[in-house]
């Protein structure tokens, strides 16, 4: 017994962030003999109730929490980053998937270097070949989270893959109940493009060799697996292994309101991710040659093997592993009755965080004039009066910020609009002078006023005003430029 745990402890430890998903179920498992995880989650009942196995201890972290986190990823020697926003992390999100991954990035490879981690790893997606701009919003999003990642002294490994085949896999998941649900098919034209398919266990033994071997370590991947094909082209070959036949034409739109509803009713996938895949497959997404997809090239698994492996007797996809504390984390949040608004914002050029944060609140003087004052004392707390005398909410300065230059951060302390709960919500300025943006966000605000009574006020308020606070940058760069 005391070799094991000897044999235990020296074992390399690897923060997951994203552990509880598809691809992280998976990578501790296949990577369990030679490395030991700490499993990162938002879900208390995931961190309560999951098993220590597969040399995995979980680990309950806010991710937007930059002092969490970083206190969260000490001690380990490697992160593996497979984090997407599409879920929502609170009651009320105001915000689109490209700003919280932005945010979520930025917070993970700045704890990770705090920390002292030697080596990340992120499982991002194929590239089109094409200029940035032109790329879909989920694909744009990757490619900005890959820049981010790779802005700090860590380094970090970019693997890339398209559609992954295994038990769980959303993507999967769509194509099978397609198929199983649907006698007549509609092919729109993003249905045309051409597309690459790659099994879990493949995608794991990446994960390995880029951990275990130094040649790969610090550069960016195309992963290949099964033949590339286009996606009408994939739905044919899953009705073939199900043995199911089907009728189909061909509409030369991309049809994108219409399909993703179908898709996500009919393929029993939640719609908030849906939507971005399906944008993703209207480009031509096709694997460049490298080193390490040459490693990997004996010993790939092929596309009939990954279908066998994915799916119950009944030909039905087997289930994520998340499915079964989705809807208690769904419960959770309701309960908790929190908001989390994230708006990104043009960067005014040479500015800092606390210049931001100080035309801020006198920019809402000027708006406001007469009903809103907020007024910055000498010790750095910010306060919203009403009508200069009714303090609606207090922000106070927190203790811990990687640099008073790129993120302004205070803890929502006070005010008659902030009920009083721990733990307290925060708002910050967030600054990314490389993409020329700021990010402004609001976590875990617990409002006062009865929820359906804030969400039809207080919250439409605020997010017209924080818009309204961005035009203002913008117009502010205008002139700057004249």
């Amino acid at each position: 017994m005391s070799s094991q745990n000897e044999a235990q402890s020296e074992k390399p430890l690897i923060a997951v962030a994203g552990a509880s998903g598809f691809v992280g179920t998976h990578l501790r498992r296949k990577l369990s003999k030679d490395f030991k995880f700490k499993a990162l989650t938002r879900s208390k009942f995931i961190a309560k109730g999951s098993p220590d196995k597969h040399s995995t201890v979980w680990h309950q972290c806010d991710l937007y929490s930059l002092p969490k986190l970083t206190e969260s990823l000490k001690g380990c020697k490697y992160g593996i980053y497979l984090v997407h926003s599409m879920a929502p992390s609170s009651r009320l999100m105001q915000g689109n998937f490209e700003d919280l991954d932005l945010l979520l990035a930025d917070n993970f490879i700045r704890a990770a270097e705090d920390a002292g981690l030697e080596h990340v790893v992120y499982l991002s997606g194929l590239m089109p070949d094409q200029p940035v701009e032109t790329f879909s919003p989920h694909l744009k999003s990757r490619y900005e989270v890959e820049s981010v990642l790779k802005s700090r002294s860590v380094k970090v490994t970019i693997l890339r893959a398209g559609i992954i085949f295994g038990p769980g896999g959303s993507s999967f998941s769509i194509l099978v109940n397609l198929v199983r649900r649907l006698p007549l098919m509609i092919f729109p034209a993003w249905t045309q493009s051409l597309t690459q398919s790659v099994d879990i266990n493949d995608i794991c033994r990446a994960f390995d060799a880029c951990l275990k071997e130094e040649q790969f370590g610090g550069h960016t991947f195309d992963l290949g697996g099964h033949k590339p094909m286009r996606y009408a082209a994939m739905v044919e070959m899953v009705s073939k292994q199900l043995n199911r036949k089907f009728s189909s034409f061909f509409i030369p739109f991309n049809f994108f309101y219409f399909s993703k509803h179908w898709l996500s009713v009919l393929g029993g996938v939640p719609l908030s991710l849906v939507g971005p895949l399906q944008q993703s497959l209207t480009h031509d997404l096709s694997p460049k040659k490298n080193p390490l997809s040459e490693y990997l090239k004996e010993g790939l698994t092929s596309f009939e093997d990954s279908f066998a492996l994915s799916v119950n007797t009944d030909g039905s996809p087997k289930p994520n592993p998340r499915s079964s504390t989705q809807k208690l984390d769904t419960k959770d949040l309701q309960q908790e009755c929190r908001v989390r608004s994230v708006q990104r914002m043009p960067l005014p050029v040479g500015w800092n965080s606390q210049q931001v944060a100080r035309e801020y609140s006198e920019w809402l003087n000027r708006k406001f004039v007469g009903i809103i004052r907020a007024k910055i004392r000498d010790d750095g707390k910010i306060r919203f009066y009403l009508l200069g005398k009714i303090l609606l909410l207090e922000l106070t300065q927190t203790p811990y910020t990687f640099s008073n230059l790129r993120r302004c951060a205070f803890y929502i302390s006070g005010g008659l609009l902030v009920k009083g709960v721990e733990p307290k919500g925060r708002f910050e300025f967030r600054l990314f002078p490389e993409n020329n943006c700021l990010i402004a966000a609001i976590h875990g605000y617990a409002p006062i006023l009865p929820w359906w009574i804030y969400s039809y006020t207080q919250a439409i308020l605020h997010l017209r005003v924080m818009r309204s606070f961005a035009r203002h940058l913008q117009r502010h760069n205008l002139n700057a430029q004249k």
